[in-house]
């Protein structure tokens, strides 16, 4: 993260530099603090620190060797739009190897492991907040070369014996990271490098000119505020010289492709067509002690690149037939234009594909519309019925089962508490919604040990009552009179829920659990009568798949 002492210089502000200045100041302070001022300008616009947030939240967790599923699937499901985008992805042809449909983020997890899906989530996220912020059109064009060469270097990593495509992917978008964020935050400084590039300098020494910094050294520099791993910061390192060593281990070959990758890109994006037989044999010069690749392979990762873009640009509402850019390319590689959306003829296999979590948006409102809970809540019992005839964790099929509730039902808190037989303890194990992490050590109570039969009046606490007769029970409002004496107070000091479900976990007519869900605002919970008792079957089916999953473990 950026250093807290200010250094001395002059603080770049946008339009400081201009194309006919030539007393332009520089840090005086070497890289490391003009890298410090670019990120607190940075870091200063609104939107950026919760891009931020988000981002190092996540690659923390996925660095944490003890995280758990559950806490990189809560870090996701905070953001509405970005869950259901990274579902539709991994449901796309490209993961269509593992079978069947990913349902939740929790399934994701399972199957394609931490990592993936960080690479899956950061792509988006990235790419989401540049189409919101890109001013102009050029900036937008970017971000599809960007991505557009990522997916090409996931063509090249089997020539170069990558295990992980997605990573060779990810490294390759975020190599112009620093260029992409320098188009929007320092826009005039990068029309002044793009003019000096134009005069015949290079990028590298351009920028370093204008802003004191080569946009590669921020990218990384961003990246490393971020907490992005060592493997993906050094997978996004430009390769200099006028060749490229033969390179020895994976981390080499994957810098190898990511390179290669971009620059074939770059090639295809700002060549003429009748300088490309010139340019690809002065390219496979410049790798040819690095990889062994011909021209057919370059065109054929070109062609399956485009594919593979233009199956993720529908997902994330990329609009491909309106990019001058991808135009240039695809004149460039000899491929048909790209059709525009509405003129397309989309088989309904794949339409119900890309359609599987759509987000649509309110008319009136704009504001995404969140899916009908009873299609959500169908989807993931299926899920979980394949994942109970696979082998399977049980932990695995409660986040499952939890997340499900709380992304159908679309609860603020979603909880599943385990009794401890021994002190008789009730105690949140996992848990999703806003501050799920303060939440859950606070969330506990003891278990009574009383009959209800022969003290039927004993039981002034719905937790209580609930756990002790396996009774589920909806309390729409905890402010009504006859259900405000019955919430205890230990919930009182933690919740500020005004209605909440209780669904007991109960094995051989012994309670084991409980899976717990609250809403802010009273008489709000989707299962209250005047919605529909189906909402409440699905849930209570989907907290029977967890008892069958625990009595399958016991």
């Amino acid at each position: 993260m950026a250093d807290k002492t200010e250094p001395t210089g002059t603080t770049l502000k946008p339009g400081l530099a201009n194309s006919g200045s030539q007393d332009t100041q520089h840090f005086t302070d070497g890289p490391h603090s003009t890298l410090s001022v670019l990120l607190r300008q940075i870091h200063s616009d609104s939107d950026f620190p919760a891009l931020s947030a988000t981002i190092s939240e996540i690659n923390r967790i996925v660095d944490d060797d003890s995280a758990s599923t559950n806490l990189l699937a809560q870090s996701i499901l905070q953001d509405f739009a970005l869950t259901n985008k990274l579902l539709k992805l991994v449901n796309t042809v490209t993961y269509g190897q593992f079978g069947g449909k990913i349902n939740t983020i929790s399934k994701a997890v399972v199957i394609l492991g931490f990592e993936a899906v960080r690479n899956v989530a950061m792509t988006l996220i990235l790419l989401d907040f540049l189409q919101n912020k890109a001013q102009a059109t050029q900036l937008k064009d970017d971000a599809v070369a960007s991505f557009f060469a990522g997916m090409v270097a996931a063509q090249f990593s089997s020539m170069v014996n990558i295990k992980n495509a997605e990573e060779a992917m990810i490294c390759s978008m975020f190599l112009n990271l620093g260029k992409l964020l320098a188009g929007f935050y320092f826009f005039e400084e990068s029309q002044r490098v793009t003019q000096l590039v134009a005069q015949g300098s290079t990028e590298e020494k351009a920028s370093i000119e204008v802003l004191g910094i080569s946009y590669n050294e921020l990218g990384i520099g961003i990246a490393k505020s971020w907490s992005f791993p060592p493997r993906l910061i050094a997978g996004m390192r430009k390769l200099a010289g006028d060749r490229v060593a033969k390179p020895h281990g994976e981390l080499e070959n994957l810098s190898v492709a990511v390179n290669l990758a971009n620059e074939l890109c770059h090639i295809a994006s700002h060549g003429n067509v009748a300088d490309k037989p010139k340019d690809l044999k002065h390219l496979m010069k410049r790798y040819g002690d690095a990889v062994d690749i011909s021209d057919p392979q370059l065109q054929a990762a070109m062609q399956s690149g485009l594919g593979e873009l233009a199956a993720r640009a529908r997902i994330i509402s990329l609009d491909l037939a309106k990019s001058a850019l991808m135009k240039h390319i695809r004149l460039w590689i000899g491929a048909k234009s790209e059709e525009p959306a509405a003129r397309k003829a989309v088989p309904d296999k794949l339409m119900s594909d890309i359609s599987f979590g759509m987000e649509l948006l309110d008319e009136n409102t704009g504001e995404p519309v969140r899916p009908d809970p009873e299609t959500l809540l169908t989807e993931g019992i299926q899920e979980i019925t394949m994942t109970l005839v696979e082998e399977h964790k049980l932990n695995d099929v409660i986040q499952m089962v939890l997340e499900t509730m709380h992304r159908g039902m679309g609860f603020n808190h979603t909880l599943f508490l385990v009794l401890d037989a021994k002190t008789r303890q009730m105690s949140a194990r996992f848990g999703f919604g806003m501050d799920a992490d303060t939440i859950l050590p606070k969330f506990r109570f003891a278990l009574d040990v009383i009959n209800p039969e022969l003290a039927p009046d004993a039981f002034n606490d719905v937790f209580q009552l609930a756990m002790s007769k396996g009774t589920d029970l909806q309390i729409e409002n905890v402010a009504a009179g006859n259900i405000v004496d019955k919430i205890p107070n230990w919930y009182k000091q933690i919740a500020s829920a005004q209605s909440f479900i209780l669904l007991p976990v109960m094995v051989n007519n012994k309670p084991v659990a409980l899976f717990y869900g609250d809403m802010a605002r009273a008489s709000s919970i989707q299962v209250s009568a005047q919605v529909s008792s189906r909402q409440l079957s699905l849930l209570r089916t989907l907290r029977n798949q967890a008892v069958l999953a625990i009595k399958q473990k016991n």
